[in-house]
């Protein structure tokens, strides 16, 4: 799980790293897995900063992004953006099958679960070497 954090037109505060570490921190309660994370932030003319997010993730690739004129609304817009994409990437498996019972949806449920952790324990065994 790499995080690449770029910043084009302006110095990065020394905090911002470890803000944006912790926002992503948040996603741990989803259980996706990400494979890669990229974060480029760019301070246009006009002090407009745009922040782009791109995550690869076990639910997919997703992409998310935000123009605010203060660094941390654009930050902040961008992961509530992310939040939600992910949140639908998840739950659309789900409800696509309004015809299953209520046991095939708990089956397909504990297989998503183990497949997250299955994922989960190859990301940690290749951070381990």
């Amino acid at each position: 799980m790499t995080l690449k954090v770029i910043a084009k037109g302006f110095e990065l505060p020394d905090y911002m790293e470890s803000h944006i570490e912790s926002e992503f921190a948040k996603f741990d309660k989803f259980q996706v897995v990400f494979h890669s994370r990229n974060v480029f932030m760019k301070l246009e003319p006009g002090r407009q900063f745009i922040v782009e997010i791109a995550v690869k993730t076990s639910v997919g690739d997703i992409e998310a992004s935000a123009d605010e004129k203060e660094l941390s609304d654009a930050l902040n817009a961008a992961f509530a953006r992310l939040e939600r994409q992910i949140i639908k990437k998840k739950e659309k498996p789900l409800a696509h099958r309004s015809e299953l019972n209520e046991r095939d949806k708990e089956n397909f449920l504990k297989e998503e679960e183990a497949s997250a952790e299955a994922a989960a324990d190859i990301v940690i065994a290749e951070n381990n070497k």
